[in-house]
């Protein structure tokens, strides 16, 4: 199961990290070689993972006030 989920996760970020690349070169962007194609997967996590970094974030900023 762990492996479904990493892969799941890991096309998902791989995918999202190179639209958004592609995006930003003009095209350009490819994402199939081995450097660039971590870069879109770091790309991707961390657009994938960015709502639930900013919902702990406003859980801690609310129980502060």
């Amino acid at each position: 199961m762990d492996f479904i989920e990493g892969v799941v996760i890991n096309y998902l970020a791989h995918r999202i990290g190179v639209r958004l690349l592609s995006f930003l070169s003009g095209g350009r962007f490819k994402g199939e070689s081995g450097f660039a194609w971590g870069w879109a997967v770091v790309v991707g996590g961390l657009i994938l993972f960015s709502p639930f970094v900013a919902f702990i974030a406003w859980l801690i900023h609310r129980s502060a006030g």
